[in-house]
């Protein structure tokens, strides 16, 4: 599995790039936040970030760019979870 992780101008953007994603492949999480440094407020930007099977990450980025998005993230799932 990978973590995809894109940023947007604008949350709309990124809240509708969720929902293809969601309808296209389905993936087992995924999120839309706020972008900001901490102390500062909110800009208007967003990041979707969502768990992809290997398969599916040429579509998702495929889907996240043209719904507007620019990729910040592309990380294999085993190496930011912690191993038990």
């Amino acid at each position: 599995m990978r973590v995809l992780a894109a940023r947007f101008s604008e949350r709309g953007g990124a809240a509708a790039a969720l929902v293809t994603l969601e309808r296209e492949l389905h993936p087992p999480d995924i999120a839309v936040a706020p972008l900001a440094h901490p102390g500062e407020k909110p800009s208007g930007e967003a990041l979707l970030a969502g768990l992809f099977s290997e398969a599916d990450v040429p579509a998702a980025v495929e889907l996240v760019e043209r719904a507007g998005g620019e990729m910040v993230a592309n990380l294999d799932e085993r190496r930011i979870r912690p191993v038990a």
